[in-house]
């Protein structure tokens, strides 16, 4: 038996993110940020703005919060996304270098009471520039952002959720990286 639940617009939050990547050290690097309040340490991510799509949200407040401009990192994943034409997304499938797909999914119920339901979309994305943006947060943030080597991130972060996407962004980007080694080997035997 299938079980569905509607959520109205006033009834939740739509967030987005991205784990943002630099790779001008031997090993990838994870920008964090330490939010000086509360003095945790989290992925960049924020609320969809009235008439941004998801994608837009993900970019958008990876650069306002870090201050590094970046774009989404083409990626090898498994989705049950399917390809343009056709129907059924009924089994998953690798799509190779799908830029634009999220990563996953974060469902949060905050404390039960109605609008309390936030979902927040998990991108990959990489920096664009070798220079940061200063004074790029809203009034009221204080971030300080961080990029360390990719497996040092992901156990400096405060929440369980945060690491797991993050851990599953480096794998992703580690396979995807691999491949074409991969390939160029087996077509020289």
């Amino acid at each position: 038996m299938t079980s569905s639940m509607t959520l109205y617009c006033d009834e939740y939050h739509c967030s987005a993110g991205c784990v943002l990547f630099r790779f001008d050290t031997p090993t990838p690097q994870i920008c964090i940020l330490r939010n000086n309040r509360s003095r945790e340490y989290v992925l960049p991510k924020g609320h969809k703005d009235l008439g941004e799509s998801i994608e837009q949200a993900a970019l958008r407040e990876t650069y306002e919060e870090t201050g590094w401009p970046c774009e989404f990192l083409p990626t090898n994943i498994v989705t049950r996304a399917p390809p343009p034409g056709v129907s059924s997304g009924e089994v998953a499938r690798e799509a190779l270098g799908a830029t634009k797909e999220a990563i996953a999914v974060t469902l949060r119920n905050l404390d039960g009471k109605p609008g309390s339901v936030k979902f927040v979309f998990w991108f990959i994305a990489q920096i664009t520039s070798t220079k940061q943006h200063l004074n790029t947060q809203m009034a009221g943030e204080d971030l300080e952002a961080k990029f360390m080597d990719g497996e040092e991130a992901i156990r400096t972060l405060s929440r369980p959720g945060d690491r797991d996407v993050a851990k599953r962004a480096l794998e992703l980007v580690n396979k995807t990286r691999a491949a074409p080694a991969a390939n160029a080997s087996s077509n020289k035997s």
